[in-house]
């Protein structure tokens, strides 16, 4: 019975393991396509559209109206490219210390003056956009390993921002 039990719990950890490499491959293919630019677009003009102060910190004009609009300004672009490398570092160095990996990220968006709140909104629009997006031909596990890999990269990075701030 023994035997069995070690077999089946190497199983385990076995998939477990190839489960939690195809994340990681999935989500540093997906970073660095074209279509994840353009869903942190839109996902950063979430971030703005519930927070109206946010465009102060990136340096948005007050004059967007429309979602459109905001998509396509240059400020818009710099900005969720730079919130995405901040994912995308994070994935990078998820081998090695990710809590460290996180502290840093979190210091580093502080000093900018963005909130906790806004990397949430972001993180959580942006797992989104891939169920949302005709164009992402993900297959159904890619897309829930594209939401979960997102989701846990958000709330340990605002988990590190709370810290961070008090």
């Amino acid at each position: 019975m023994g035997c069995s039990d070690s077999k089946s719990i190497n199983t385990i950890k076995e998939s477990q393991s190839n489960a939690t490499t195809f994340k990681e491959k999935l989500t540093e293919r997906l970073l660095n396509a074209d279509l994840v630019k353009g869903m942190s677009k839109k996902a950063f003009v979430s971030v703005l559209n519930k927070y109206p102060e946010a465009k102060k910190v990136f340096k948005v004009p007050e004059t967007t109206k429309t979602d459109a609009e905001l998509v396509d300004t240059k400020e818009v672009q710099a900005a969720s490219d730079k919130l995405l490398n901040h994912y995308m570092d994070i994935v990078k160095t998820s081998d090695d210390n990710l809590d460290a990996a996180m502290r840093k990220k979190a210091d580093e968006l502080n000093k900018l003056g963005v909130k906790a709140e806004y990397v949430k909104c972001y993180g959580e629009n942006l797992a989104q956009n891939a169920a949302k997006d005709t164009d992402n031909k993900l297959s159904t596990t890619e897309e829930k390993a594209w939401k979960a890999v997102i989701n846990e990269i958000t709330a340990k990075l605002t988990a590190a921002m709370a810290k961070v701030t008090n």
